[in-house]
């Protein structure tokens, strides 16, 4: 989801990825969605000029026609909100701000793809940037100016763990930051990089069995199938009986058998990497 920046506008709309935040430094707005949040929805929480509204399955229905007004408010004061409508089952947020000190907001659209998260910035901001890179300081996160893309690389579960904490955050530094988050596109990286952790785990154990099929091809299980196929290729040619004729009886056996276990290393490896591609 979206917000933009607002200037002088009244109202701001800030989603992550557990809440949608609602700030205004105007205190008839604040009253009047304190007072819809109160009428309508049971699990409610707050100070005098914060209240916090709980997800009730039961009350999906108000809480959809709230997001509905939320929208049609920020669409008159021409805000240009993404649509809310989906977000009814997260945290609603609702804060009144002092004149002049809303935040300028960060937009923050997330992608994800073999490399890891990507991260679309709405603008060049150098210190926001370098910010993130140290919050994820042990990523080695890159930064791409021209597109406005940062890279998260994916390592591990400690990776999408500090990612969900930064985008459960609705300010960082002196910015609100808005998410725009797929939450199915999310699960399924999740999903799939919780997959393929699994399968290197798998193939990592496997490979300390066949240790001395890498060791026989002078590979190791960092090379790939392709790379694996070279090794052989040349040490084949090397050891095959037919280039070692009028050689005495002893070098012509070694000869053989090196060429014999060449040959199965190259079997076994071969079948390793094509069962876990």
């Amino acid at each position: 989801m979206r917000a933009r920046s607002y200037g002088r506008d009244m109202i701001q709309v800030v989603q992550n990825l557990a809440s949608i935040s609602v700030n205004t430094d105007d205190i008839s707005v604040f009253h009047y969605f304190k007072d819809l949040i109160q009428k309508n929805f049971s699990k409610v929480l707050g100070k005098k000029y914060k209240i916090f509204s709980f997800f009730e399955e039961s009350e999906i229905p108000q809480r959809k026609y709230f997001l509905k007004l939320l929208q049609k408010r920020c669409a008159d004061e021409k805000n240009g909100v993404c649509s809310l409508a989906q977000s009814y089952n997260k945290t609603f947020k609702l804060n009144f701000k002092q004149e002049n000190t809303l935040k300028p907001v960060i937009l923050v659209e997330v992608e994800f793809d073999e490399a890891g998260i990507l991260l679309r910035l709405n603008a060049n901001d150098k210190l926001f940037v370098h910010y993130v890179k140290q919050y994820f300081k042990e990523h080695g996160c890159e930064y791409n100016p021209a597109s406005q893309i940062l890279i998260v690389p994916y390592k591990n579960a400690s990776t999408t763990t500090l990612f969900e904490s930064f985008a459960s955050a609705n300010e960082h530094l002196k910015y609100c930051v808005d998410f725009s988050i797929d939450e199915d596109e999310y699960k399924a990286f999740k999903h799939k990089m919780k997959r393929k952790q699994s399968e290197k785990w798998k193939f990592n154990a496997l490979a300390k069995l066949f240790s001395s099929y890498f060791q026989t091809l002078q590979c190791t299980p960092d090379c790939n199938l392709n790379q694996i196929r070279q090794k052989y290729l040349i040490l084949v040619k090397l050891y095959h009986p037919d280039s070692h004729h009028g050689k005495s009886h002893s070098e012509m056996a070694y000869n053989r058998e090196q060429f014999e276990k060449i040959q199965i290393a190259y079997d076994n490896l071969k079948a390793l990497y094509k069962n876990n591609a």
